[in-house]
């Protein structure tokens, strides 16, 4: 069985996403001490302008004060699940109560 390094992984993703139509941005322009930053760190999944600019683009009869609420809603998702990402072990261990667990899905919506 032939293994993939990660940056052949990384190349072939980005080959197909290129396929797609996808621009293919570099750090060092985008990045937040790049020629063009669109973060000012790199805790900054989301970015920021990118993503509020093709939810108006996909929603352009959805009122402006829902598509914020949703992008609002996707920004703190993808935070919370950063930060639960540091604690794999706490979220696979059995160490979460029921009442911790209650409180996160309703923190969530879900």
């Amino acid at each position: 069985m032939r293994h993939l390094s990660e940056a052949a992984l990384e190349q072939a993703l980005l080959d197909q996403l290129h396929g797609l139509g996808y621009r293919i941005e570099r750090e060092e322009d985008i990045g937040p001490d790049g020629h063009r930053p669109e973060r000012e760190s790199h805790d900054e999944v989301v970015l920021r302008r990118r993503f509020e600019d093709a939810v108006e683009r996909l929603n352009p009869g959805v009122p402006p004060e829902a598509r914020q609420d949703a992008i609002r809603r996707v920004v703190q998702a993808v935070r919370a699940s950063r930060l639960d990402a540091h604690d794999p072990h706490g979220l696979i261990s059995g160490a979460l109560g029921i009442a911790d667990a209650q409180a996160f899905l309703k923190e969530r919506d879900l």
